[in-house]
């Protein structure tokens, strides 16, 4: 009854969505806050209805995307900042441009599972993605509707049992 309250209280203003969101873009670096966990929460304790919780897990996908494309960028600029005078760094993106080589082919594929199945973590798969020259476009292609299928999944779940 607690977390109704909480999310009744939210709502009453559209704080829920708000609050959600940026919840989920802190979860997207911030391992203590577990977006799926909330989604769970919310799904098994909540009184909404579907659309709504298939609302609140789109929204979420898309905070955490939001988080995806950041970390991607930021692999993109240390790689940029590895070519200036840095030799650590600069032996550092090598590796991460030849572990990126060896497996370019299967890219996709890695993509696809961190951001449905989170193995490996798609966070990690974001700053390597930035930092070997995956085109952002196709990041994002996958990046979003495999969250979206992930948390809306996870929510559908937690609602039914």
């Amino acid at each position: 009854m607690a977390l109704q309250s909480v999310l009744d209280s939210l709502d009453a203003f559209g704080g829920i969505y708000v609050a959600l969101f940026l919840f989920s873009i802190l979860s997207g670096v911030f391992f203590l806050a577990n977006a799926e966990a909330a989604l769970i929460a919310i799904g098994a304790k909540a009184h909404y209805d579907w659309p709504k919780l298939i609302l609140l897990a789109i929204i979420v996908a898309l905070g955490q995307c939001v988080m995806h494309a950041l970390l991607f960028q930021s692999g993109r600029g240390l790689a940029k900042a590895g070519s200036k005078k840095r030799p650590k760094l600069e032996a550092r993106l090598a590796k991460a441009k030849e572990l990126g080589a060896k497996w370019q082919k299967s890219e996709l594929t890695l993509i696809a599972l961190g951001s449905t199945i989170g193995v490996p973590p798609q966070a990690l798969i974001a700053l390597l993605a930035g930092a070997i020259g995956i085109k952002f476009r196709t990041f994002v292609l996958i990046d979003i509707p495999g969250r979206i299928v992930r948390f809306v999944t996870i929510v559908a779940i937690a609602h039914a049992v």
